[in-house]
């Protein structure tokens, strides 16, 4: 009898092993370790054929003994050791299925909560106050606002065709232009950095975090945005400074946030900045539905699948890192 494939996922939530063992085809035996303990790492590690693991360090990759490939269960790959990872010769690649659509998604749901102050007029009239006229005073349209991309990728374009529907201005921002056709199909302008910064009412972050967009939104960025903008970010909390944000919310400066991410995660329980009512926060779930994680379930046993078959994998980093 053949010997079936061992594909390791450190994914410890019983909801998403269940996901994961419904779409697991014939010919895999699963097994889910916790990355934190470091018995199961030790043991099953080096007998994975297949590997989802995140983080994943030089000293993990060192274990990896037999592994064929390296699966994401998003499309951001920091805390991967991509060079150790190069030096062992173990391909790494990402599962954006479900995740470009469930980040959009949550991006223009954040947006429009934000501008009609869904959770506080919900949290009002749950206490018994029924102000049918007061809350209109700064409620907002999203119609023709300038929405601002920064990183059009995957995710950044369907966060823009999302926002077709409501008319904006769109204009981006990204150090890898895509195509002209791109461009025109989106209506979207590329404008500088430092231009978008005063042109947008709406900032949304859709960038990975490299050393190019660590820290890209400090407290220079902040004061430069347009009074009473709006800042959205559901890519990697290392893009932006925390506490200067605070400080230009809660001068009034900006109109609000939508924080999906945070440095560090899970953020401090005291940030002041989970105070303001001007401030919606996720806990990096923006991606998080059930159709996205069956998704990207059949996804990552698919490019197992078609590493067992001798053919490339789908979305190898390497093709990522410009567009991720």
């Amino acid at each position: 009898m053949m010997s079936k494939s061992l594909a390791v996922f450190t994914l410890t939530h019983p909801w998403a092993q269940k996901i994961i063992l419904e779409a697991a085809p014939p010919g895999f035996t699963v097994k889910f370790v916790d990355i934190n303990n470091e018995a199961e790492v030790q043991t099953f590690f080096p007998q994975a054929d297949f590997l989802l693991a995140h983080p994943l360090t030089a000293s993990h990759v060192a274990l990896l003994k037999r592994c064929k490939l390296v699966q994401l269960q998003g499309v951001g790959y920091n805390g991967i050791d991509v060079d150790a990872l190069n030096e062992a010769g173990i391909p790494l690649a990402a599962t954006p299925q479900g995740t470009v659509i469930g980040v959009a998604e949550h991006t223009i749901l954040l947006i429009l909560a934000l501008y009609k102050q869904i959770v506080q007029v919900h949290e009002s009239l749950s206490q018994g106050k029924y102000d049918d006229i007061g809350w209109r005073a700064n409620s907002h349209f999203f119609y023709q606002k300038t929405l601002a991309i920064v990183g059009l990728g995957r995710i950044g374009q369907r966060a823009a065709h999302l926002a077709k529907a409501f008319e904006p201005n769109l204009i981006y921002y990204d150090i890898f232009r895509p195509p002209a056709a791109v461009e025109q199909e989106l209506g979207i302008s590329y404008t500088p950095f430092d231009e978008l910064l005063s042109q947008a009412d709406i900032i949304s972050v859709h960038t990975p975090l490299t050393p190019e967009t660590e820290n890209l939104f400090g407290a220079e960025e902040f004061v430069r945005m347009k009074p009473g903008a709006l800042f959205i970010n559901t890519s990697r909390g290392g893009t932006y400074d925390m506490d200067a944000l605070y400080d230009n919310l809660r001068s009034g400066h900006l109109g609000g946030a939508g924080l999906d991410v945070f440095n560090p995660e899970p953020p401090p329980p005291d940030h002041p900045i989970l105070q303001l009512p001007n401030v919606i926060c996720t806990p990096h779930m923006a991606t998080g539905t059930v159709e996205a994680h069956q998704l990207k379930a059949r996804g990552q046993f698919e490019n197992f699948q078609r590493v067992l078959r001798g053919e490339t994998p789908h979305n190898l980093i390497s093709t990522l890192v410009s567009n991720a």
